[in-house]
Parts: C-alpha cells; structure tokens; sequence
C-alpha cells in the first residue's frame, strides 16, 4: 500500500487566495446590489412624494381666494422638493382638470406625474438598464362643486 502524501499548506496556498478572491467578489457584488436597491428605493419615494407635495399645491386655493396655483407654480414647487432631496431636475406633467362624474356630481382633481430616468452608479455590468422612475398623485380640487 502506498502511502498518502498529505499537501504541505504551500501547496493550497494558491488555492485559498482564488477561492477567498471569488468569496469576496461574489460578497462585494451583493452588498453594492443592496446599496443600488436603496438608493432606487429612494429616488422613487422621492418621486412620489414630490408629486403629492405638487398636487396638493395645485388643489389648495391660494389664500382668500378661489384660484388655484399656475401650473409653473406647482412645477416650481416640485423642482424645489426635488432639489431639497438632491435629485436633478425630473420632467414634471400637471394635468388639470381630471373631470369624474358620479351620478349628478362633478368632481375635478389634478393629477401630477414626475418622471426621472435612473442610472444605476455602483456596478458597471448593470450600466445599461435603463429604467424611468415615475411619482404620480391625483387629488380633488377643493373648489369643486
């Protein structure tokens, strides 16, 4: 019977650093993935959260008054929120009036939709997804009848 060589730790040197140089790749790619999936997750809220500070603006009449808010206000109102949540400049759709009718009753809202394209920044293999994030909020205007 022939004995066994047992491999001297030299000889599995080599081997440990590759498999500690994949381990660490692979760990460093999901943690850079989970870092993306939040700053997506936060570019979106933002988005939506933008629109509804938007569309309540728009739905509110300014004081004393029964006027609603010129579009370019309400546009202003969301650039100044995205700005605040150090987001560059989104293309912003008011449309108003949004017109439903129930039975007799008029009702008429205004809708918001902020729209920015994503770009993903920390892993270069998913450079070319391109995704469009939307916010969009519908209210009632309170002057409706």
């Amino acid at each position: 019977m022939q004995k066994m060589k047992r491999a001297s730790w030299r000889e599995q040197g080599g081997t440990a650093v590759v498999e500690a140089a994949i381990t660490v790749l692979g760990f460093l790619v999901v943690v850079l993935a989970i870092f993306e999936a939040g700053r997506l997750l936060n570019v979106q809220q933002a988005l939506t959260d933008a629109s509804r500070e938007g569309a309540r603006l728009a739905v509110a009449p300014l004081s004393g008054t029964s006027t609603l808010p010129t579009v370019g206000e309400i546009e202003n109102e969301v650039q100044r929120f995205l700005q605040a949540a150090s987001i560059g400049t989104a293309t912003t759709v008011v449309e108003r009036p949004v017109s439903i009718v129930t039975g007799s009753v008029t009702t008429t809202f205004t809708r918001v939709r902020v729209s920015l394209p994503y770009t993903v920044l920390t892993i270069a293999m998913f450079s070319d997804l391109e995704l469009t994030l939307t916010g969009e909020s519908l209210m009632r205007n309170e002057t409706s009848e």
